[in-house]
């Protein structure tokens, strides 16, 4: 169920395992849940030192976790999306306060928790993170300074009331290739064991020892279960994200009439290694840049956990040059209908986006939310909302609307209407693979003569949801013929 970040879930829901491909993208790694995941994370380690439980730990820690907070005014994350072209969902510490924003300043005061173990005659160090530990029961301090993670080191030092035999077991992450060596006191350790294993160090020890690592990570990809078309860049355990720019300013008013089909490069590298075209940027430590293989433009990438304010990107589709072909000549004939659909348009409505509500008198019940998905915004609702839309009664109209056939786990049921007469009852079904998807509704004449414009009102039916709507847009249906 684990992304590459160590987040987990779309919507606050787990689907079935290893089926990750088609829930990459939306509202996916609620805070609440990697808060969860790693409590029960150090409990499982501390009742079976698994190695792979740290794994996870450092994954989540030093991906999500470091992810969630911006670091300029100290907001947390209710969701920290790993989708392409999405954003951090930051919650306003001044008016909300969700689980998120409670665990997620929590999650920020647990640091120091599952660096160390100790049981018996053993201390494990499953994290390299500068710290200090006090062994009480076995009289022993360490000291640990380390520039991990985007160094490549740690020294660790101790401070033996009285000269003592214990264990000391060192994790070799499962990412740190051949370079990964350890030192006691300037002399190398011999007899290494596996990537994804403990060195285990059994001596007398005494003040003033020294243990030094070197920790290399090395560029590596990350496929999903059941794609592995689909890929996450990894540096060690750091996830790279694709930086793609500035989040949306929502202060700043928008005029779309139209969705850019393909705001998200493409790879084409597929079958090469990752080292032959990512490569790192001269002066800017711990950042990447593609090299020749972006499409249709190469970007930089980033350690996940810093990149704040941005549109970001974290898994990629991998592709060879026909399988690109083919995707461009998809991208070009949708570029082609939507050029075709914004020169008939009368009026398109941004339903979430401020300005463009006021501008058509956005209308809604109090469970009428925002919600953000691939990058586009919308409405969903429990209840009703309504917008009103401008009409050419001189012409036949066509009411167009976009719905995402992933944004509900189940069939959403709804009803629309035009000035009180019901056109049409809608239901969306989740599909897979997940798509945006237009819906035309003929208006009749009547419907629209003598008005200069008409109220569009999307209601709830029993129980159902309203399908979060995406566009509302009102066409000359002669336009596009």
């Amino acid at each position: 169920h684990s992304f590459a970040t160590g987040g987990h879930g779309k919507d606050e829901y787990f689907g079935p395992p290893d089926e990750l491909s088609d829930r990459i993208d939306g509202r996916t790694a609620e805070s609440c849940n990697v808060y969860n995941m790693l409590k029960l994370t150090r409990r499982l380690f501390a009742l079976q030192p698994d190695i792979r439980y740290a794994d996870f730990h450092e994954r989540a820690l030093f991906n999500h976790v470091l992810g969630s907070i911006d670091p300029q005014d100290g907001r947390v994350c209710y969701m920290v999306p790993v989708g392409r072209g999405v954003q951090r969902e930051y919650q306003d510490m001044f008016s909300s306060f969700t689980c998120c924003v409670g665990t997620g300043m929590e999650s920020h005061a647990l640091h120091g928790y599952g660096i160390y173990y100790e049981a018996g005659n053993k201390l494990w160090v499953n994290l390299y993170v500068p710290s200090t530990a006090e062994w009480k029961d076995a009289c022993v301090t360490l000291d640990m300074q380390t520039d991990f993670p985007e160094g490549e080191s740690a020294t660790l030092k101790f401070t033996v009331k009285k000269p003592r035999e214990f264990i000391l077991a060192l994790r070799r992450p499962y990412w740190a290739g051949a370079g990964f060596s350890v030192k006691l006191n300037g002399r190398p350790v011999k007899h290494m064991p596996k990537p994804g294993s403990y060195v285990e160090l059994r001596r007398r020890w005494r003040t003033g020892d020294t243990v030094q690592l070197a920790l290399p990570k090395r560029l590596w990809l990350e496929p999903l279960p059941d794609n592995p078309q689909r890929v996450a860049i990894m540096w060690g355990p750091l996830v790279l994200a694709g930086d793609l720019g500035p989040e949306p300013d929502i202060s700043t008013p928008r005029r779309q009439t139209q969705f850019d089909p393909s705001p998200v490069p493409v790879l084409v590298a597929a079958g090469r290694p990752v080292t032959d075209w990512v490569k790192p940027i001269h002066g800017k430590p711990g950042m990447f840049r593609t090299d020749g293989v972006g499409r249709e433009r190469d970007v930089e990438l980033v350690p996940f956990y810093r990149l704040h304010r941005r549109t970001y990107a974290v898994y990629w589709d991998l592709l060879n040059p026909a399988e690109w072909e083919q995707r461009l000549a998809e991208l070009a004939a949708e570029r082609e209908r939507l050029a075709r659909l914004g020169a008939a348009t009368v009026a398109f409505v941004q339903p979430g986006d401020e300005q463009a509500e006021r501008t058509f008198n956005f209308q809604g019940g109090e469970d009428a939310s925002v919600e953000h998905v691939l990058g586009r915004v919308g409405r969903h609702g429990r209840s009703w909302f309504s917008f009103d839309v401008p009409v050419e009664p001189a012409h036949p109209m066509r009411l167009v609307v976009t719905y995402y056939s992933g944004a509900g786990r189940r069939a959403q049921k709804f009803r629309i209407s035009v000035d009180g007469q019901r056109i049409a009852e809608q239901e969306v079904t989740p599909t897979k693979p997940p798509r945006f998807f237009d819906v035309e509704y003929a208006l009749p004449t009547e419907f629209v003569a003598g008005k200069e414009k008409v109220t569009v009102r999307f209601e709830a039916t029993g129980t159902n949801d309203i399908a979060t709507v995406f566009g509302v847009r009102m066409i000359r249906a002669k336009a596009l013929k």
